[in-house]
């Protein structure tokens, strides 16, 4: 007799799958957040004196458009959606020169973060054309799992998204590596240098920690559905699809089965936390860029 486990535990891994696939969509556009945060803290002020001249009002605005537009962005990619590319035409590469004033420091804050905005744009938009034809939301079904095709594929499109993972963060991680030296560069020669380049390196901590956290979870997620996968290959003569489900002879599979599962289960509640504290964080970027100085 097979053991049959069409129960709510079976049914989360295809929900997961397709979390995960929405959710490596979430975390690649994520990844330059940071940035985002990093003009909200110098478009509201951070530098003493900014909004409180008449003569900056432009760049200060500016700037915060370009915030709104980054944050914008990322609730739509973390909702599912397609995002847009930046408005206006794409910067081209250029020299960061340091700021010899407020004005020029908003104005060159805003170029710099327009531009690697846009590169990281590209090139994650391609790592998240490439993880949509993996296929995940069927990573883990039961009709996969229970062909010797299937495990195949599965077993590809998981090593592959595995890959993905680790080359949205290198982008992220790029991005705000680029960021943080040309800042460096643009507020060198100002006398509150210190305390800007404080502020941003205060700002991005959060906003890394959070991004680690979200790798980690992918990729755990993920070598866990491998797992999944080398584990019917193993029992594949011990299992087989039961009305839509799969069915074991052997309870010790099955135990290894749901254990696995337990776990999938769990990394899909830690992704939603995750979740919810990247829009807090969005949240707190958007209130931000609202602040409107007198």
């Amino acid at each position: 007799m097979f053991a049959n486990v069409r129960t709510g535990a079976r049914a989360a891994p295809r929900r997961s799958a397709v979390q995960r696939g929405h959710g490596q969509i979430w975390l690649v556009w994520g990844l330059i957040g940071a940035a985002v945060v990093f003009a909200a803290l110098i478009g509201v002020g951070v530098y003493i004196g900014v909004k409180r001249q008449q003569d900056n009002r432009r760049e200060l605005d500016a700037l915060r458009a370009t915030g709104n537009e980054l944050i914008q962005q990322q609730r739509r990619l973390a909702d599912g959606e397609t995002a847009a590319p930046l408005s206006g035409p794409a910067p081209k590469p250029g020299d960061t020169v340091p700021a010899r004033n407020d004005t020029e420091l908003l104005r060159g804050f805003n170029a710099l973060l327009r531009e690697v905005a846009s590169r990281a744009q590209q090139r994650q938009q391609q790592v998240a054309a490439e993880a949509a034809t993996l296929q995940l939301d069927q990573l883990l079904s039961p009709e996969r799992l229970a062909s010797a095709a299937g495990r195949r594929a599965s077993r590809a499109a998981a090593q592959r998204y595995m890959q993905l993972v680790d080359r949205s963060a290198a982008i992220g991680e790029q991005a705000r590596s680029e960021l943080r030296q040309r800042a460096q560069v643009l507020v060198s020669r100002l006398p509150q240098r210190g305390t800007l380049l404080a502020q941003m390196e205060s700002s991005a901590a959060e906003r890394a920690a959070l991004e680690k956290r979200m790798v980690r979870n992918q990729r755990e997620t993920a070598e866990l559905s491998l797992q999944i996968v080398e584990l019917i290959e193993r029992a594949r003569a011990r299992v087989q699809l039961q009305d839509g489900g799969l069915a074991f002879t052997r309870q010790q599979d099955l135990d290894a089965y749901n254990g696995l599962i337990e776990r999938v289960q769990a990394g899909d509640r830690e992704r939603q936390r995750l979740e919810r504290l990247n829009a807090d964080l969005l949240a707190k970027a958007q209130a931000r860029f609202a602040a409107r100085g007198p």
